[in-house]
């Protein structure tokens, strides 16, 4: 595949909505899912383009959505960007997720279905289509609002949380830098600091994750589960692997990993030349050297890792190349700033986001890497056909 190629996603040949359809009130989006309930389909070329109509609706709607979430993460404070991403869970998301499993019934109603079932890419979208039909619950609608809902909230907590050092307002991750210092004291003082500052939001934090908690309990219930980690299973879609399989990699991970972890904790406390290893005592070099600084700030991390993706195969540093042309990274740490990062696919567009709170650490490297993958691989999908080919598992992520 060319880069160029990889840009731009595949064109429908028919067009379903206005080349100047935006996003802005659910009364403009409606009349589009009416269209697709009320069509006839009469062959499997009907039903194809059927569904190549519905992702581009889809797709307008997603991308739209993406920005909402994008630009809330990145001040969690601007009332603005508050409340755009507030009106699409609570005014368009919910009645866009009812009509979806109204165009699911018709999906699976259609008795040319079954032959697309046949077909690659096809067979595990009619599988995923099948499981939300079967969870599919009126009233957990509103249960997943309240849910996005507590999640911009704990943003907005966590996005606001400083500590001072040394005179200087840092976030909590700019902060962390400190705890790979050779200077003990100050790693306990830095790591005391963050710790309480997160216990001032304490009663407000376990109030969030309370709610979230009987909220995804109730929607289990709703759907007939006993619990949400069974229907969380069915939920995400895992096809191939089952919670007794997880416990079963615990256990394994429990016998085999953690006396491995224990006894580097133990050469740790050693080369350290301490009685007792602390939690402020885990990002230091154990041998003394200073911790490494790979990059000086976003503009320099970015850069750097251009060169490596460009070493790595020209089209990988190509696409990141087009996303720093359309202003698509925000990578340092800032006071409002949701914590985190992610790459955010825009399949309309066909050029992913990338956001990161990066403070000149290797890890931040490795999370600049680590997230520049998932971007080459939004580029590298934008050929399929349908934005629901392009969803990879919580597992590949």
């Amino acid at each position: 595949m060319k880069p160029q190629e990889a840009m731009h996603p595949p064109n429908n040949k028919h067009p379903f909505l206005p080349d100047d359809f935006t996003v802005t009130k659910w009364e403009a989006i409606k009349p589009y899912y009416d269209q697709l309930l009320a069509r006839a389909l009469s062959s499997l070329a009907d039903l194809k383009q059927w569904f190549l109509d519905r992702n581009e609706l889809e797709v307008a709607i997603a991308e739209d959505a993406g920005w909402r979430y994008i630009n809330m993460t990145r001040d969690t404070a601007n009332d603005t960007y508050l409340k755009r991403y507030e009106y699409y869970v609570t005014e368009i998301l919910p009645k866009a997720t009812l009509l979806a499993h109204e165009l699911n019934k018709k999906v699976v109603g259609c008795p040319h279905t079954q032959a697309l079932r046949q077909e690659v890419g096809f067979d595990i979208l009619l599988r995923c289509i099948d499981n939300s039909i079967a969870i599919y619950r009126p009233e957990n609608i509103p249960l997943q609002t309240k849910t996005q809902l507590k999640g911009r909230e704990y943003g907005q907590l966590v996005g606001a949380m400083t500590v001072t050092v040394d005179g200087q307002e840092l976030t909590l991750q700019q902060a962390g830098v400190h705890l790979e210092s050779p200077d003990r004291n100050l790693r306990e003082t830095v790591y005391t600091q963050i710790n309480d500052r997160r216990l001032q939001d304490k009663d407000t934090l376990n109030s969030v994750y309370t709610e979230l908690i009987q909220d995804r309990h109730q929607m289990a219930l709703n759907a007939g589960f006993d619990n949400f980690r069974d229907y969380a299973f069915v939920a995400m879609n895992r096809f191939d692997y089952t919670p007794s399989d997880c416990f079963a990699f615990h256990e394994a991970v429990a016998q085999e990993v953690v006396p491995l972890l224990d006894t580097l904790a133990q050469e740790r406390q050693c080369m350290l030349g301490i009685s007792s290893l602390k939690p402020w005592d885990m990002q230091v070099d154990p041998t003394g050297k200073p911790p490494l600084k790979p990059f000086d700030n976003a503009e320099e991390l970015l850069q750097k890792a251009i060169i490596v993706f460009d070493r790595l195969d020209p089209f990988f540093g190509d696409c990141l190349k087009k996303m720093e042309q359309m202003g698509h990274f925000d990578l340092e740490s800032r006071k409002r700033k949701a914590p985190g990062g992610y790459n955010y696919p825009l399949d309309k567009t066909g050029v992913p986001f990338i956001f990161m709170n990066a403070t000149s650490t290797l890890r931040d490297m490795g999370t600049m890497l680590h997230e520049g993958g998932h971007a080459v691989h939004a580029f590298l999908t934008q050929d399929l056909l349908l934005h629901a080919f392009k969803q990879v598992p919580s597992e590949l992520a």
